[in-house]
């Protein structure tokens, strides 16, 4: 039986579930033909690819001798590129070897391909069968959610991390956790917002050890192709960046990538800390049958805990709906209307935003104005009622004997 057979199937005992899921398959399959109508009305940014070509003055100063961070006249790097150094090598041999245009196409269409079998990676790991037309029907459904269309308009790497926690949330459900940890650590040494998605490495040891192998040799590999001074720079670019994060204008100062979680909120450092020490206790008081719930709340919490971060980290969320919905099917009482629900939210936030600034009177809360804000929550506070619920003692020497 297909998958769509499968769901209406359920119409009966989930209605709900359903009906938003039918809605979310047509909003996603419909975006890209919406996304040109936009365009064409100068709403919508065009492929400009802007980070990209970051990326490529990167690889041409390396290429040159010269220093890898470049300071603006005001002591920012804005404009710059602003990754690890070792973020760089899979931009070298593209930007090297061929013409700009080319390059940028190769990486925006070899990621979100990337993505396309990660995806279906993860859904057969799950122990759910795909035809040949459903795997190709994912693709334009996937290619149709908003935060990726944003990521590759820039030319950003987004895909292709959210490409790497779904392989290893598949690798994960294949009882690869060495690998699973290392495509986990990966993420976390390339963008360093990414951390949060390693919540699920702290419920089994294979995979905790997996990470930190992999981390070190990452670090190892960039110290020994950029060498020290350019990862000394890094760390003043980084102080920069954590710097520029604690403050954001207002949402109604509308742009396609904006997402601020906790706009004009005191204490936010202090809630984002206090919020990844609940994940990290949750996770390791959780039972291993808690696995979907664990991984998909660590990947959730990126856009909503890194410390300035965008809508195209909302592709971070992807897998974690999968995994919910997965998850919350088989529980008599459960909920997947939620997750669903969630991902509509995350997929309309920009324009929502856009919409919601124009007409929302003065008095409204600016931090609520975000559709991406309420999807994001409802993502993971589902995540973190699960872990919770699953809960028992803590006790790593029992946890380490279990695994």
């Amino acid at each position: 039986m297909s998958l769509l057979r499968r769901l209406l199937a359920r119409r009966d005992d989930r209605p709900v579930f359903v009906a938003v899921s039918l809605l979310a398959l047509a909003a996603l399959a419909t975006y890209p033909a919406v996304d040109w109508y936009l365009r064409a009305l100068d709403i919508a940014p065009r492929f400009g690819f802007w980070d990209f070509g970051a990326y490529g003055g990167a690889v041409e100063r390396w290429a040159a001798g010269d220093a890898l961070y470049v300071q603006n006249e005001d002591g920012g790097y804005h404009g710059s590129y602003l990754y690890p150094p070792v973020a760089l090598l899979p931009f070298i041999l593209l930007i090297l070897e061929l013409p700009f245009r080319v390059a940028v196409l190769c990486w925006v269409g070899g990621t979100a391909l990337l993505l396309w079998v990660a995806m279906q990676r993860l859904v057969t790991a799950l122990g759910v069968s795909l035809r040949p037309w459903e795997r190709l029907a994912m693709l334009p459904v996937l290619v149709g959610f908003h935060p990726l269309i944003i990521s590759m308009k820039l030319g950003q790497t987004a895909a292709a991390l959210g490409a790497l926690l779904t392989f290893a949330a598949a690798a994960s459900f294949r009882e690869r956790g060495y690998l699973s940890g290392a495509l986990t650590a990966c993420c976390g040494v390339v963008k360093l917002p990414y951390a949060p998605a390693g919540a699920h490495l702290l419920a089994d040891r294979r995979r905790f050890l997996g990470a930190v192998a992999g981390g070190v040799a990452l670090v190892a590999l960039s110290l020994a192709v950029f060498g020290v001074d350019t990862h000394r720079t890094f760390l003043e670019v980084l102080a920069w960046g954590v710097r520029e994060g604690t403050g954001a204008r207002s949402p109604t100062i509308w742009l396609p990538p904006y997402y601020r979680p906790f706009y004009d909120v005191p204490y936010s450092l202090a809630i984002r800390v206090a919020a990844s020490l609940a994940i990290v206790v949750g996770v390791l008081r959780a039972a291993p049958a808690a696995r979907r719930e664990t991984t998909a709340l660590g990947f959730a919490a990126v856009p909503l805990l890194a410390p300035l971060t965008y809508t195209y980290y909302f592709v971070a969320a992807l897998p974690a709906v999968v995994l919910l919905v997965d998850a919350e099917l088989d529980r008599p009482d459960g909920y997947p209307a939620i997750p669903v629900v969630g991902l509509l939210l995350l997929h309309v936030h920009s324009y929502g935003l856009r919409e919601a600034g124009m007409l929302a009177p003065g008095w409204y809360p600016e931090l609520l104005l975000q559709p991406g804000l309420f999807g994001n929550l409802l993502i993971v506070g589902l995540a973190f009622a699960r872990v919770a619920a699953a809960g028992g003692p803590i006790s790593l020497v029992a946890k380490a004997r279990r695994d």
